[in-house]
């Protein structure tokens, strides 16, 4: 495998390959773009992604440690296709991104702070959220299934779908505005 530490990256594009058996230490890739690629076999420890775009990503026995993820655009992702089943935590951040179409499944997000990110069209299912911060977030078309939400921040937050049947919400904070979403889980009829 081959190692590669304590590098910048900066203003690449990188459309429709494939990269195999390469390990990062440290490096800081900033303006980058990764469009349908696929990566295989390879690690990103203390890495640092800054207005990166992933877009179509494929991955398989893929490792990602301790990264921060600040003010990137995350496409198509399945986060818990990443080594064994789950993203090896924590990444320290996730800062003001634009996810979409993103799948989370039994990932651990305790404490984990989204906020000003816009996380669209996408699954958080049996994930541990509880005390997660997703103050001011855009959670446009999102769903929790089966989630701990306890104590998690949704102030300022919209668009989520929330079935307080389905998830453990105990304690979790909402806005006045956007707390009658929850309801629709409930098959009543709210008039103005």
């Amino acid at each position: 495998m081959q190692i590669v530490s304590d590098k910048n990256f900066k203003d690449i594009t990188i459309d429709k390959e494939n990269i195999f058996d390469i390990e990062f230490l440290d490096c800081v890739f900033e303006n980058c773009k990764f469009n349908e690629c696929i990566l295989v076999n390879c690690t990103f420890s203390e890495c640092n992604f800054i207005d990166c775009s992933f877009v179509g990503l494929k991955t398989k026995n893929v490792s990602i440690l301790f990264a921060e993820f600040i003010e990137c655009t995350i496409v198509g992702l399945n986060w818990t296709n990443l080594d064994s089943g789950s993203i090896s935590f924590p990444i320290r951040k996730l800062k003001n991104c634009y996810l979409k179409y993103n799948e989370f499944e039994k990932m651990n997000f305790k404490k984990f702070d989204f906020e000003k990110s816009s996380i669209v069209d996408s699954n958080f299912v049996r994930c541990n959220l509880g005390e997660s911060n997703f103050n001011m977030c855009d959670l446009k078309n999102t769903h929790f299934a089966e989630c701990d939400l306890r104590k998690a921040d949704f102030r300022e937050a919209k668009g989520y779908g929330i079935n307080a049947f389905d998830n453990i919400i105990k304690g979790a904070k909402f806005s006045r505005a956007e707390v009658v979403s929850l309801l629709k889980y409930f098959d009543i009829i709210i008039e103005n």
